[in-house]
Formats: structure tokens, C-alpha cells, sequence
């Protein structure tokens, strides 16, 4: 840790992180710890592997971040793998993706949201992985298109569909491409390994837009998403058009964050195949 970052930790600490000097003083001292490494990023671990990141984007990289889920990936996915992110936001899993996949593992992240993905960029660049990773700047939904995108600035919580309560005082509408995963992955010729889902309540639609994928690779293709059963209804999904697809798919939710029933809980899910 650099003597810029040791002195913000203890005064944050005598002052209280969330203090309103803190708060005051925090796009400063972030801007000020950027121009410190020249650009390129600070060090910051993630889940035991250190990285570079935008120091702007600090409280996006948890050092712990989803920490069961990131080793039940790290343990199984494999050199070489092919990785498909949709909903990479700022790029705390596509690191984590490019780093378990190395050296010639190659990620394709899906992220609609100009300003998290010019984020995304700068981390890519920063760990020199623009060989082996692709970013997509669309959504991903059942059908191909146009919709609009509430969103608010890099927040995670961005979605299609209606703006999430938690943002809504400060969303913009943006019209962005959705593409299907059926469709782009036919016409790049792709074969992805791994799919990571993680789009604020349309995962279903996006998981319905790839049925000929998910039956093409069967088990050769492993997939986890994100549930956000309590706001499927804006994206016109159901528990049992969920229940339904996985059903079709072959599919069962498996919980991978203790949720007693994965269904009907937010949070990570394997989706194993039966």
C-alpha cells in the first residue's frame, strides 16, 4: 500500500469512511491516487489476485467480491476457456475470467451502458488483455432490437425495462442494441465454455434468447446467473415461464449463495444440467 493510500486509510478511519468530509474529499484523493501510478492503475486484489484498476471504480472491485461464487469458478474453469459476461459492468469478473482462463482463455463482455463500459475499457487496457477480451456494447434479451437502458452512471443496478427504485432519482433513458445470444454467438462462431448472466431481472429472457446455444454445447457449456426474482415482472417473466424454460433446457438452479429456494431469492445460481 502507497504512502498516499496508508495516510487516507487512517484519516477515513478517524473521520469515519461515509463521514461528510470524507465524501467531500473522495473524488480528489481518487483522481490524486490515479495520477500517482501515471494512468495506469492502482494495484488492487480481488479475491487473491492483484489487478489494476481506476481507483474511481474502488468500491465496484471488492477485495472479497462474491468470494464463494469467484472460487467455485476459479476451481472449474479451465486454461483456454471461452467466457461469456453479460452485464460486465466495470469488470470485476471479467478480470477474474481473464486471469482463470489464462493465458489463451478469451471473455466476451456484453455491456450496454456507455459509462460502465468505458470503465470496463480502461480495465482491460490496464491489464493488458485487450488481445483476449471482447466488449460487446449491447444488451442481451430474448429477441433482438433496440431498447431503452435506465441508467445511472456505472451503478450496477441499471436495467432495461424500468428504473430500479434504489436509482431512479437519477437514471437517464438511453436506446441501446440487444442482441440474442443465439444470434451473436452463430454469427462470431462461438462456442463459449462458460456463461455469466447478470442483468438486473431480464436473465430469463436473455437465458430464453440462447436456447439453440444452451442445447447445442449441453454440457460442454457451464452456466451461472444472477436471480433477480423481484423484478421479473418488468421484464415480463414469471416464476413459472422460468420454471418452464429450465424444464426445456434441461436445466436445474442450484443455489451457490445459500439461498433456500434459488427461484425465489436473489442471488447466484449454477444451472446444472439434468
Amino acid at each position: 500500500m502507497s504512502l498516499l493510500q496508508e495516510t487516507a486509510r487512517k484519516t477515513a478511519g478517524l473521520l469515519g469512511r461515509e463521514s461528510w468530509l470524507v465524501r467531500r474529499l473522495r473524488p480528489a484523493y481518487e483522481s490524486l491516487l490515479g495520477r500517482s501510478h501515471d494512468g495506469r492503475g492502482i494495484p488492487w486484489t480481488i479475491n487473491g489476485v492483484s489487478y489494476r484498476i481506476d481507483p474511481h471504480y474502488r468500491h465496484r472491485m471488492g477485495s472479497e467480491y462474491d468470494s464463494p461464487v469467484a472460487e467455485f469458478l476459479r476451481q472449474r474453469i479451465r486454461p483456454g476457456a471461452l467466457c461469456v459476461d453479460v452485464g460486465a459492468n466495470v469488470g470485476v469478473y471479467v478480470l477474474q475470467f481473464a486471469n482463470w482462463s489464462g493465458p489463451n482463455g478469451k471473455v466476451v463482455a456484453f455491456e450496454p451502458n456507455p459509462a460502465a463500459r468505458d470503465a470496463l475499457e480502461r480495465h482491460v487496457q490496464m491489464n493488458e488483455l485487450s488481445e483476449r477480451v471482447t466488449i460487446v456494447p449491447a444488451a442481451v434479451g430474448a429477441n433482438a432490437g433496440e431498447a431503452v437502458l435506465y441508467a445511472a452512471d456505472v451503478a450496477g443496478m441499471s436495467r432495461l425495462g424500468e428504473a430500479n427504485k434504489a436509482i431512479a432519482d437519477r437514471v437517464s433513458e438511453i436506446t441501446v442494441p440487444v442482441v440474442t445470444l443465439d444470434e451473436y454467438c452463430k454469427t462470431e462462431g462461438l462456442r463459449p465454455d462458460w456463461l455469466f448472466i447478470d442483468i438486473e431481472g431480464f436473465e430469463i429472457a436473455a437465458l430464453s434468447g440462447a436456447r439453440q446455444l444452451v442445447k447445442s454445447r449441453g454440457r460442454d457449456m457451464n452456466i451461472v446467473v444472477e436471480i433477480h426474482p423481484d423484478v421479473w415482472s418488468s421484464a415480463e417473466t414469471t416464476r413459472a415461464q422460468a420454471e418452464a424454460l429450465l424444464g426445456e433446457l434441461k436445466l436445474r438452479a442450484v443455489s451457490l449463495m445459500g439461498q433456500s429456494d434459488p427461484l425465489a431469492e436473489h442471488g447466484l445460481v449454477y444451472l446444472e444440467h439434468v
